[in-house]
């Protein structure tokens, strides 16, 4: 194979060449020593860290996160509220104690006025018998409130938890970025030494050498950023799983799935979506209101049965000490102004907006399904070709490099050779952490993303 003239010609170097080169190959060597010592202390401290696993993160998310604390308040307030509507179906007992006094008595004649000291005693019992409904409806719906505040909660962890997910392996692939990047450093090191080589004996020009320092610092400097971004995806990962400390990262197991036709995905997501499941509470909780609305046309009845005992100074002979009564309480509305017309009209209203609301979350998710299975199938077809491109990019980066050490090779040859193995390889890796996002991700938006049935199911 010829070689280039402007790379086969040898050049006389002069004084202030070599000065020149002597530091930049101190600086080189300095930089490679930094980077060396960097990645040895790295690598003792996460010796050091303690070592999380997808189920960790997950499991320290549940029992330290705010954001689930928040829904399960929230599902302790709904537990009360079923408490407190409850009651209204119960009978309802009250004691009153009173003490009146009086300057002095007022007597008119023989007959007593007005006493100087007054002590009374009134014990009721309200029992309501009948309200139209609306008390039975507000416990129905109070109850429907309760049963989707426990949905709410699930939905809120499961897709807390598929961030954590999304976050630890975009951490994981930021890691094999790494080691992507310190092959880099190490290839274009020895392509460097190479070119030193070649330069001495007169094969390249000085500018071959030139371009390999080029390249090296490039993928130095990559190298760092590809370091920071490590370190940024498992802050953003321990924020999430509220993790505390150091830590370093366990692989997990790859992600299986079975493939099923996308109509069978739609089917099954429509089944088990826990927003699904929400939006039919909320259209229970719309027909309860329409029975609540019609209640208020009806009448009420209630029953009141009381004792009451009374004490006098000076008493009076006409005074009942001990009295026993019981009130029926019959209640109709006639006219209202149109009160009531207008909240039957808003209940079903909020019916129709839930139907409605139902029925595109059934849409959308539909969609999402159909999108996330074509990336799915997508992200496996480029597997498939990266993975030979990967073979056939290092096939060509060793012949190239053999052939330059040789002098049968150009330094553009070994270059551009690398840029594709980096290329190929960063897509690889790449590909690799998206599909099994995207199985998760496909997992979700049929319902079966269920992390919390691996042993870490909530207490109820």
């Amino acid at each position: 194979m010829s070689v280039p003239l402007s790379e086969k010609t040898p050049q006389k170097n002069d004084t202030g060449d070599g000065a020149m080169m002597t530091k930049k190959k101190l600086l080189s060597y300095l930089i490679l020593i930094s980077l060396t010592l960097f990645w040895s202390l790295s690598a003792f401290a996460e010796t050091e860290a303690q070592l999380i696993s997808l189920e960790e993160a997950y499991r320290s998310a549940i029992f330290r996160s705010e954001t689930i604390a928040i829904a399960r308040e929230n599902l302790i307030q709904s537990e009360d509220e079923v408490k407190r509507t409850r009651s209204f179906l119960f009978p309802n007992l009250k004691a009153d104690l009173d003490y009146l006094r009086r300057p002095r008595a007022l007597r008119s004649g023989p007959f007593l006025l007005r006493s100087e000291s007054q002590t009374s005693f009134d014990l009721t019992l309200s029992q309501p018998l009948y309200s139209g409904g609306r008390a039975e409806a507000t416990y129905r719906n109070a109850k429907l409130g309760q049963k989707g505040e426990r949905l709410r909660l699930d939905l809120t962890q499961e897709d807390l938890l598929f961030e954590i997910a999304q976050a630890y392996y975009t951490a994981l692939k930021n890691k094999n970025n790494v080691l992507i990047e310190e092959k880099e450093v190490e290839r274009l090191s020895a392509h460097r030494r190479s070119a030193e080589k070649q330069l001495e004996v007169g094969e390249v020009t000085k500018t071959a050498l030139l371009r390999a320092e080029a390249e090296l610092s490039n993928a130095q400097a990559n190298l760092i950023r590809a370091n920071n971004a490590v370190m940024e995806a498992k802050d953003q990962l321990a924020l999430l799983a509220r993790i505390k400390g150091s830590y370093t990262l366990k692989n997990p197991a790859s992600i299986s799935f079975l493939e099923h036709s996308e109509s069978a995905l739609i089917e099954h997501s429509h089944k088990n979506r826990l927003e699904l499941k929400e939006k039919k509470i909320q259209i229970d909780q719309a027909l309860e209101g329409i029975d609540f609305a019609k209640g208020s046309f009806l009448p009420t009845l209630s029953l009141d049965l009381q004792y009451r005992w009374l004490k006098q100074d000076p008493s009076s002979s006409f005074l009942i000490s001990n009295d026993r009564l019981a009130i029926l309480k019959f209640e109709m509305p006639l006219f209202e102004g149109g009160i009531h017309t207008a909240e039957m009209a808003q209940a079903r209203s909020r019916l129709r907006k839930s139907q409605l609301e139902k029925k595109r979350q059934q849409d959308e998710i539909a969609s999402r399904v159909r999108r996330a299975k074509r990336d799915l199938n997508s992200l496996t077809s480029e597997l498939k070709h990266l993975e030979a491109q990967v073979r056939f990019a290092r096939e060509a980066f060793s012949l190239a490099s053999r052939q330059f050490e040789v002098g049968l090779g150009t330094n553009i040859e070994v270059l551009d050779a690398n840029t594709a193995l980096l290329d190929a390889e960063r897509k690889h890796s790449n590909t690799i952490y998206d599909r099994e996002i995207a199985i998760l991700q496909l997992k979700k938006e049929t319902g079966m993303f269920r992390p919390l049935e691996a042993g870490l199911k909530r207490k109820e």
